[in-house]
């Protein structure tokens, strides 16, 4: 069926529809061609959305039904109107133009019938409701004509009959909703929501600006984006938005590409269940402005699953950057995280297998019940714990801290089993002013690089663990205080030496570890000051003797303090440490130095505000912090917001 509409003047079109045939043949065939190998493009990308081909379909014919938006509009087939209410009631393509003030268009189809509209250079406002209304169809598809610009508008006051509760966008579809094309899209969404569908909402591509009271794009069973450029601003809501909570196959978010600029009042991206992110350019902002206890700020948040597979992702956030009541899983990709809470949050499993990731502010930097990095280039800096393998919530965890969670040591009875570490691969770089790596439970590490700039107080240590921390292989490299100093388990295979210093070491100070032939085992310089040193690598050997050299210059470059090839120029040697064991603890000078898990006894204790000790002389030995009292209970993270 094919219909030529002009509701505000029908013409002489019809004398024409001959050689529109003829151009729409051709036309449609080139276009047809487009859509079909952008579709099998997605297929064959092992894409997280499900796009059909229809769905990338841009193309329409010339002869298609025409809808010229005016202040003067009459009905036709297939479209009605009533004032400044343009309804279309049958199945087709329709191209929508011009300008309607105060208007809506709606579509309200069979229920097994599809709609094509074709937006070109089209701007609707209405005062007192959508500007697209979707009542009913099968499934919407709109196509943004390429090279040109369209505006929907709502108002801020809805004028609904009794029955009416649920339309709430200025674009607002009951059915699953596509959107594909070239053109632009701006949406001034005042109401609440910018664009919604209660069922699927899958954008292929276009540009869009969206300015939302409330969220951006939301599609309650998913959303589902394949490409585009989105700018998404909203005051009291999230960026993108699905929300079903009632199925658990639904609720989710998949975005496979595109180019986002979001600024949100809440979340910056939030599915109930899943949200899998790859091939996306991703910068957002949340919680700019006042906010809340009461409210969730997360950058991307994610109900049961967060998996990153690829990407770049630039986030500032008031709670955590990285979200999840479940799982997350980073495959690769480029991540730059800011958190005023956890950098990256799990309640279950947090999995880095690759890609590069860095925490530039946080509360803790990676928590979750367990960690694992297989691989991938981590720095993180945190105001707490740079790691934390921990309960599944911050805000309770810290309500319920006992002693011997904040003083534990290695085999303490509260130990939880679940809880870990692993690290078995990878390159990772820790400035935590809490301590450095903490689990309630166990830690494990194989591979890879750690280094660790930990506390200058004596309330948190470099390393945390209440069961166990077996080492086998890899670099490993931890400063900071002493009061609370730890080395790895004896039940480790790989040598580590525990390093006491009789005073504290001034941040910068250049620390180098060279075998009896003057091979460099381990070059390092923490950026704060420290008393305590872990240093483990699989050249130590156990019955020889290293020298331990200090300094403040070295011969070649570093990364996060660490110098992977260079010894220090012109250093000092502080003295000769024997390897008497796997595990051996000793003073800079080469002294047996005792393995503590608690404030205590070994020499030179750094005060509580890390400062030097005055004229080098040495506190009562065994001191609690702050004089026995615990650690203040108002020392929360900025969060406290919703899971």
């Amino acid at each position: 069926m094919k219909k030529i509409i002009c509701i505000s003047l029908i013409t002489a079109l019809l004398l024409s529809a001959c050689s529109q045939n003829t151009t729409a043949a051709g036309d449609n065939s080139q276009s047809q061609e487009t859509a079909v190998s952008t579709s099998q493009e997605a297929a064959a990308g092992d894409t997280f959305g499900s796009y059909e081909e229809e769905d990338t379909d841009t193309s329409y014919d010339d002869s298609s039904a025409t809808i010229e938006l005016s202040e003067e509009m009459t009905s036709s087939e297939g479209v009605t109107v009533d004032g400044k209410t343009v309804t279309i009631t049958e199945a087709g393509t329709y191209v929508l133009s011009g300008e309607l003030a105060d208007g809506q268009v709606i579509v309200n189809v069979d229920k097994e019938e599809k709609v094509h509209l074709v937006l070109k250079d089209v701007t609707i406002t209405n005062s007192q409701g959508p500007a697209i209304l979707i009542e009913q169809a099968e499934k919407i598809i709109t196509t943004l004509a390429d090279g040109t610009s369209n505006t929907l508008t709502d108002g801020t006051d809805y004028q609904l009959a009794d029955d009416e509760t649920e339309y709430d966008a200025a674009f607002f579809s009951k059915e699953d909703l596509v959107i594909n094309g070239e053109g632009e899209l701006i949406v001034n969404g005042n109401y609440n929501n910018g664009i919604r569908s209660k069922d699927d909402l899958i954008l292929i591509s276009g540009s869009y600006t969206i300015n939302a009271k409330n969220n951006a794009l939301k599609g309650k069973d998913s959303v589902q984006i394949f490409d585009g450029i989105y700018m998404l601003t909203t005051e009291e809501g999230d960026g993108i938005q699905a929300n079903n909570s009632d199925d658990e196959t639904k609720g989710f978010i998949a975005i496979d590409g595109g180019n986002f600029t979001i600024t949100s009042g809440r979340d910056g991206i939030q599915a109930e269940t899943a949200a899998r992110l790859q091939a996306a350019d991703i910068n957002i902002q949340t919680g700019a402005d006042t906010i809340s206890s009461e409210e969730s700020y997360k950058g991307i948040k994610a109900g049961t699953e967060l998996l990153l597979q690829s990407g770049s992702y630039d986030i500032n956030s008031a709670d955590d950057s990285l979200h999840s009541d479940g799982d997350i899983t980073i495959e690769s990709g480029n991540l730059l995280l800011a958190s005023e809470d956890d950098g990256i949050h799990a309640d279950n499993n947090l999995t880095i297998n690759g890609g590069n990731l860095t925490v530039t502010d946080s509360y803790e930097g990676l928590e979750a019940g367990v960690i694992t990095i297989n691989d991938g280039d981590i720095q993180i800096t945190a105001s707490d714990d740079g790691l934390n393998a921990s309960g599944d919530s911050g805000a309770t965890e810290e309500s319920e801290t006992s002693v011997s969670d904040l003083f534990g040591g290695p085999g303490a009875e509260q130990a939880d089993e679940s809880k870990m570490i692993v690290i078995n691969g990878g390159t990772l770089a820790v400035d935590a002013q809490g301590d450095g790596l903490d689990s309630n439970g166990n830690i494990e590490m194989s591979g890879g690089t750690v280094t660790v700039d930990g506390p200058t107080d004596n309330g948190n240590g470099a390393l945390d663990y209440d069961g166990t921390f077996e080492l086998s292989g890899g670099i490993l490299i931890t400063a900071g205080s002493n009061g609370m100093a730890m080395n790895v388990s004896e039940s480790s295979s790989q040598a580590s030496f525990g390093i006491y210093f009789t005073e504290a070491q001034e941040a910068g100070t250049i620390i180098s570890l060279q075998d009896s032939i003057g091979n460099v085992i381990a070059t390092y310089q923490p950026s704060k000051a420290f008393q305590h040193l872990v240093i483990s690598s699989p050249e130590l050997k156990v019955g020889e003797t290293y020298t331990l050299i200090q300094g403040t210059e070295a011969d070649n470059s570093e990364k996060n303090g660490y110098y992977e090839d260079g010894s220090i120029v012109n250093g000092i040697e502080l003295g000769a440490l024997t390897l008497a064991d796997t595990i051996t603890n000793v003073t800079d000078t080469g002294e047996e130095a005792t393995q503590r898990g608690m404030m205590g006894d070994a020499p030179g204790m750094m005060p509580n505000d890390g400062a030097m000790p005055n004229n080098g002389e040495m506190p009562d030995s065994g001191e609690m912090p702050n004089n026995g009292e615990m650690p203040d209970e108002d020392a929360t993270p900025h969060g406290g917001s919703p899971q």
